[in-house]
C-alpha cells in the first residue's frame, strides 16, 4: 500500500468514526452536538472534524445517508400480497418499525431542520417518497377521496409516532395498535386481517 492509499483509508476511517459519533450523540438524546463533542466522541482532533467536514451542515448530510442506509432495505422491499389490502397492512408494519429505529434522529432533525437547508431537503423528500408509496397501494375508489387519503397520511406521519412514543408515553407495540387500529376504522377492508408480526425495533 502506497502512502496516498493508507491516507484515503484513514480519511474514510475518520470520516466513519466522526458520522458514527454523531449518530450515537444524536442516539443518547443529544439534539445538536456540538463540533468539539463530536470530536470528543470520536477521538479525534476537532481539526480533524473540519477537514473531514467542511461545515456541521455537510456532517447532517452524511447522517442523512448513513441512516437512509440503514432503513432502506425495509422500505425498498417488495409487498408481498395480491391485494392492495394486504399491501396496505404490511406498509403500515413497516413504517412504523422504521419509525422506531430512526425516532431520535427524526426528532434532532425536526428541531434542526430551519436552520440547516440539506435536513429541511431531506425532511421533505421523505415526506414526499411517504406519501408516494401510500399512493402506489391504494386502489382507485379510495384515490378519490381525497379527506381519506389525507387522513391516513396524517395517521402514518412521522408526528403521530412521535405523539403516541414521547407524548403520550406508549410503549413501541401500543403505538403501532394505535396506528393500526386508527387505519383499520378509515379503511375496514383490512381490519380483519391477521397482523404479520413485524417487531418494533
Amino acid at each position: 500500500m502506497d502512502d496516498t492509499d493508507g491516507r484515503r483509508m484513514r480519511s474514510r476511517d475518520s470520516k466513519r468514526k466522526i458520522v458514527n459519533a454523531m449518530l450515537e450523540l444524536v442516539r443518547e438524546g443529544r439534539i445538536a452536538p456540538t463540533a468539539d463533542e463530536v470530536a470528543q466522541r470520536a477521538n479525534v482532533g476537532l481539526r480533524t472534524v473540519f477537514r473531514r467536514f467542511k461545515d456541521m451542515e455537510s456532517l447532517y448530510a452524511e447522517m442523512s445517508v448513513a441512516i437512509s442506509e440503514k432503513v432502506s432495505p425495509i422500505i425498498d422491499e417488495a409487498l408481498e400480497n395480491l391485494d392492495w389490502g394486504g399491501n396496505l397492512q404490511q406498509l403500515v408494519e413497516r413504517r412504523v418499525k422504521v419509525y422506531e429505529i430512526v425516532m431520535p434522529y427524526r426528532v434532532a432533525a425536526d428541531v434542526l431542520r430551519f436552520q440547516s437547508t440539506t435536513l429541511l431537503t431531506h425532511h421533505r423528500q421523505i415526506v414526499r417518497d411517504e406519501r408516494e408509496r401510500l399512493l402506489e397501494v391504494l386502489p382507485g375508489e379510495i384515490l378519490k377521496d381525497r379527506p381519506l387519503i389525507e387522513a391516513l397520511e396524517a395517521v402514518l406521519s412521522f408526528d403521530m409516532w412521535n405523539q403516541l412514543r414521547n407524548d403520550q408515553r406508549l410503549g413501541a407495540d401500543e403505538a403501532a395498535d394505535v396506528v393500526k387500529r386508527i387505519v383499520s376504522s378509515l379503511i375496514p377492508q383490512t381490519a380483519s386481517r391477521p397482523a404479520s408480526h413485524l417487531p418494533c425495533a
